[in-house]
């Protein structure tokens, strides 16, 4: 028997076996007593699977999902939606405290979701199952495994319209389904986007080859699904475990939708880098914005992406200078910036690396706020000694992983102290939490 006494990372519970050693519990929640099977023994740890529940918490729900249990896709169905927002809340003050060492980190209230369920407006589901009998679903925990499903509970209704519907077409016309093992087949991903602005939804069909009856799988599904504004496919024919290809066109209809944040208005395609709870983003970029004093001369804007951030912020700013890596971003950021007759944002393709270096040493007067949505991995050494040379009296630093927003704050002091840490939940029922930190300069 394990007692837990509190939620881990990745929806694990945590507890002591008989000598002391700390374990992992999937299924297991705080305050319940379990008996579990141990299924991995490392030097400091173990990882347990949970058997029984012998004393449930009351904290313990019915999840809505049938697979929930099996599903790689979210971690909480089963614990109340409160408790969910404390775990996710301490998870970043805590990282404050064990890594960047501040003991009294400023960490402000989660902002929790109106709904926890419906929220995704992007799904991406594997292919399963064998011709004539294919089937969407989302991989098993741990593994490529396709559990079969025609409903995603986090996904909007338009979502799981495609969902439900796609495999009928494809077995109609009998388009086999990709297998990894034997490099055989044709159908390996589908992914799915809409706009609630607009109501309508792009698909992407993902193969491993062309295969002429897609034509009159695309146009099918045109047919079927009234909200269905575009079908296109993308070609990924080699044995890896990235989704997409370098090949992407459009077979039906129009590759094309607009949704909006904050009243700003962003173009969706395919491939577009978008985030996929739009409620849920006003909020995080309104806390981001609001430490942009209104009237600042210049902000930067890094790993801009499709200059979301650097349009919103335009409205506080007189000029905003936005970067980002990916070429297709940059190009979709200049037709954001061009449909909202934005004239104060200008947005470059370059590493943020290299080129904050070069804008640092070009720079007469430093901006008074730089804005950063660096990827989960955090800002890269030279970007760090980079900021630290910069002098702007802001840094607004918007993440997606605790550990390495705390570590980075932690190396930006002492020249900056920590001002604002306001925690978002952005990911209803999975372990995922954001949270914008708001440093200024010390004089």
């Amino acid at each position: 028997m394990l007692q837990v006494q509190r939620m881990g990372q990745f929806g694990e519970g945590v507890g002591h076996d008989a000598d002391g050693r700390v374990v992992f519990v999937s299924g297991a929640l705080p305050g319940e007593n379990v008996q579990a099977r141990i299924t991995e023994v490392r030097k400091n740890f173990s990882r347990a699977t949970t058997q029984k529940v012998l004393r449930p918490t009351i904290n313990r729900i019915v999840p809505r999902c049938p697979i929930f249990e099996k599903c790689g896709g979210c971690a909480f169905q089963h614990w109340d939606y409160g408790q969910e927002l404390a775990y996710k809340e301490d998870r970043v003050r805590q990282a404050f405290i064990r890594i960047a060492h501040v003991d009294h980190p400023p960490v402000e209230p989660i902002v929790g979701a109106d709904d926890p369920y419906g929220y995704r407006n992007k799904g991406q589901f594997p292919w399963g199952g064998q011709s004539g009998h294919t089937y969407l679903g989302l991989f098993a925990r741990g593994t490529h495994e396709v559990i079969a499903t025609k409903k995603c509970d986090i996904q909007d209704s338009l979502v799981n319209e495609v969902l439900a519907k796609a495999p009928l077409v494809a077995n109609t016309l009998g388009i086999e389904p990709y297998h990894e093992g034997s490099g055989q087949g044709i159908l390996r991903h589908l992914l799915v986007r809409i706009s609630r602005r607009e109501q309508k939804s792009l698909v992407l069909i993902v193969v491993h080859h062309w295969d002429d009856r897609l034509f009159d799988m695309a146009h099918q599904l045109l047919q079927d699904i009234p909200s269905l504004r575009g079908v296109g496919v993308n070609i990924n024919a080699d044995r890896t475990n990235r989704v997409l290809g370098n090949e992407t066109r459009l077979l039906a209809g129009e590759d094309t939708l607009v949704d909006e944040i904050l009243g700003k208005s962003f173009i969706l395609s395919f491939e577009s880098f978008f985030q996929v709870n739009p409620l849920q983003v006003g909020r995080l970029y309104s806390l981001a914005l609001q430490h942009i004093p209104q009237g600042s001369p210049e902000v930067w804007d890094l790993y801009a992406g499709v200059g979301t951030l650097a349009i919103l912020a335009s409205d506080r700013a007189k000029v905003v200078k936005a970067l980002e890596i990916n070429q297709r971003a940059v190009e979709d950021g200049k037709r954001n910036i061009a449909m909202n007759h934005v004239q104060n944002v200008a947005i470059m393709a370059g590493r943020v690396e290299e080129v904050i270096a070069r804008w640092v040493k070009q720079g007469k007067t430093p901006p008074s706020s730089v804005i950063m949505d660096p990827p989960r991995a955090g800002l890269l050494p030279q970007v760090i000694e980079s900021l630290r040379s910069l002098g702007a009296s802001r840094l607004i630093y918007v993440s997606c992983n605790p550990d390495t927003l705390a570590r980075d704050v932690a190396l930006l002091k002492p020249l900056y102290r920590l001002e604002h840490v306001a925690p978002v939940d952005m990911f209803p029922r999975t372990d995922h939490v954001e949270a914008v930190a708001a440093m200024v300069v010390e004089n």
